[in-house]
């Protein structure tokens, strides 16, 4: 699982619309992923903004938080680099590694859900993009 600074990405891939994900994320590991205005972001080289819905959850007990953010829009992706993943999610705060190995193996055993992984964060270039909260 790769860490880097105090976060570590996800991806999980789903056909799920994202309040339906975060509605059972929310059910089954009793978090409290809520909506927040959607994250718009111009892209240089298709000149246009573009436009992501995502949710989050600040656990205050083990000082984390978490962020779902749709990877895929009309024009394009969060992060290029993971076009084959729908869903994002970072995870900031204090990691602990067997929680998040936790975490995923109950986003994966969703039936909606084909896979939740860790994301490779050396393949990512426009890093930037993890560091807008």
């Amino acid at each position: 699982m790769a860490i880097e600074e105090d976060f570590c990405l996800l991806g999980i891939v789903t056909d799920e619309p994202d309040y339906k994900l975060c509605w059972m994320i929310n059910q089954s590991l009793h978090m409290n992923f809520e909506k927040q205005d959607d994250l718009r972001l111009y892209h240089r080289k298709l000149k246009e903004d573009q436009v992501f819905s995502h949710f989050s959850y600040i656990d205050d007990d083990a000082l984390i938080t978490f962020r779902i953010i749709k990877n895929r829009t009309e024009n394009g992706y969060y992060l290029d680099a993971l076009k084959n993943i729908d869903y994002l999610i970072h995870i900031q705060g204090e990691i602990n590694t067997v929680r998040i190995s936790n975490f995923m193996l109950s986003i994966s055993g969703f039936e909606t859900v084909r896979m939740c992984v860790p994301s490779d964060l050396s393949r990512i270039k426009n890093k930037e993009r993890l560091l807008l909260w």
